[in-house]
């Protein structure tokens, strides 16, 4: 198993992050700013993403983290995830500007800068790179257990995984998280915004997410069951007639997504759980069936992902406001800053990033171009 290269995995992996790029172009339509009225399929795409999307990219986070335990050692990855997951982080303070595309100022300094420049206060804000801070947390939780008591580590991740542990132990769990997790009606989740905040709720919704990717990596024979097309078909059309149900639920009410009394919250939540979690199985299986190898486009797509994913926000949102207010149709709009997202980050790593240290981040040492020239080495093999 440790020899095998999941390209399955990796495309879900690289999936998941430009869906959030999609993701944050129709979030320009939830409350568009030049006062129209927000726009029903934006919202139901938005939240149909996003019931999915995070917990998809735990779950894979988790299985490559057993993945790469099995070929390196704790203190390795330790120190390869601190430079790839805290590196980006590092940029965002002190290279990405902050943009909010309804005000009048749209484009923010960076921490460091608006602090050298006007002693501006140091937020170490975290905007669309929060999940990299619960990695951080869930990398040392996971390396400190593992290191201090391996019986545990070795108990919780060996636990046996298939559908009746899937619905009648981590379905339940994942549940009882939920309302916690997603205070506003089962739809939408409570995320930090600045590092040493915690949402406790979310952060646990999500480790469940992550622990289940840990024990998928050595349960993969049921990898087999769920790329049955009958399975992943009807997990997908099912999953997705429930958040969308849920999320048409929640508008109806007096109170969009107040959800008066607790049985209400219970079910509502129960139901959205259970659709994200059925549908990150769905994925996980239509890829297990179709992706089986890789290639040069396949590499190509995995290696600028996470750059593109990194770099979006800004394009996103300030070439969309552009858009949206010279009063383009909202499909043009949506895939205008789609593209521009994407496009724009692209040409940032390309520029900035490919042929210089900063690439170890993105797709590590061995990944990368730069490579350091050591002294008295030669170039005879």
């Amino acid at each position: 198993m440790t020899e095998t290269r999941f390209n399955n995995l990796d495309f879900l992996r690289a999936f998941a992050l430009l869906a959030g790029v999609l993701l944050h172009a129709l979030s320009l339509y939830l409350e568009p700013i030049d006062g129209s009225e927000p726009r029903p399929l934006a919202g139901i795409l938005f939240f149909w993403i996003h019931s999915w999307r995070m917990p998809l990219f735990m779950v894979l986070a988790g299985f490559f983290t057993c993945l790469s335990l099995s070929k390196r050692s704790t203190r390795s990855y330790a120190l390869n995830r601190l430079v790839r997951l805290g590196g980006p982080l590092i940029l965002l303070w002190v290279a990405i500007p902050a943009v909010d595309e309804s005000a009048a100022q749209m484009f923010k300094w960076p921490d460091l800068v608006s602090w050298i420049m006007s002693g501006g206060q140091f937020t170490l804000r975290l905007d669309h790179l929060w999940f990299l801070y619960y990695l951080l947390i869930f990398y040392a939780l996971v390396l400190a257990l593992k290191a201090l008591t391996p019986q545990i580590f070795d108990s919780i991740v060996n636990l046996k995984l298939n559908f009746l542990t899937l619905s009648l132990f981590w379905l339940p769990i994942i549940t009882f998280f939920a309302p916690w997790a997603k205070p506003i009606g089962g739809v939408q989740a409570d995320f930090p915004t600045t590092v040493g905040e915690l949402k406790v709720g979310s952060m646990l919704f999500m480790l469940a997410f992550f622990i289940i990717g840990m024990q998928l990596f050595n349960n993969q024979a049921i990898l087999q069951r769920l790329q049955v097309k009958r399975f992943w078909i009807t997990a997908i059309i099912y999953s997705s007639f429930i958040s969308i149900g849920v999320m048409a639920w929640g508008i109806m009410k007096d109170s969009p997504f107040v959800f008066s009394s607790t049985p209400e919250m219970w079910v509502v939540n129960a139901l959205s759980t259970f659709a994200s979690l059925f549908m990150v199985l769905a994925f996980i299986g239509a890829s297990s069936r179709y992706i089986l190898v890789g290639g040069p486009i396949l590499s190509w797509f995995v290696k600028l992902s996470y750059p593109t994913y990194v770099f979006h926000l800004v394009f996103v949102y300030s070439i969309g406001a552009i858009l949206l207010l010279s009063g383009l149709n909202a499909t043009l709009v949506v895939i205008g800053s789609f593209l521009s997202g994407v496009i724009g980050s692209i040409v940032i790593y390309y520029l900035l990033v490919w042929y210089t240290p900063l690439d170890w981040i993105f797709n590590g040492y061995k990944n990368s171009k730069f490579k350091l020239k050591i002294i008295g080495s030669t170039n005879n093999s």
